[in-house]
């Protein structure tokens, strides 16, 4: 009976091009790549909310331009 060999997914992180084992860093780069990890969701989670409240204000301008008497 023969046996898979497991294959164990390693943990890769890309800088500038570069490849490299995550468990093969320092533990300061480790802890930068973790806050890098954090402030990237944080940047797209504001990005979506300023899509949002720039289609909020659209639809307010719409609205004040309907109330405003003709000139």
């Amino acid at each position: 009976m023969k046996t898979k060999k497991k294959e164990v997914a390693q943990n890769i992180v890309s800088i500038d091009g570069s490849e490299y084992r995550l468990d093969d860093l320092a533990d300061e780069a480790k802890f930068a790549i973790g806050h890098i990890t954090q402030l990237e969701g944080e940047i797209n989670t504001l990005q979506m909310k300023l899509v949002q409240l720039n289609a909020a204000k659209s639809v307010f301008l719409e609205k004040l331009k309907i109330a405003l008497p003709e000139t």
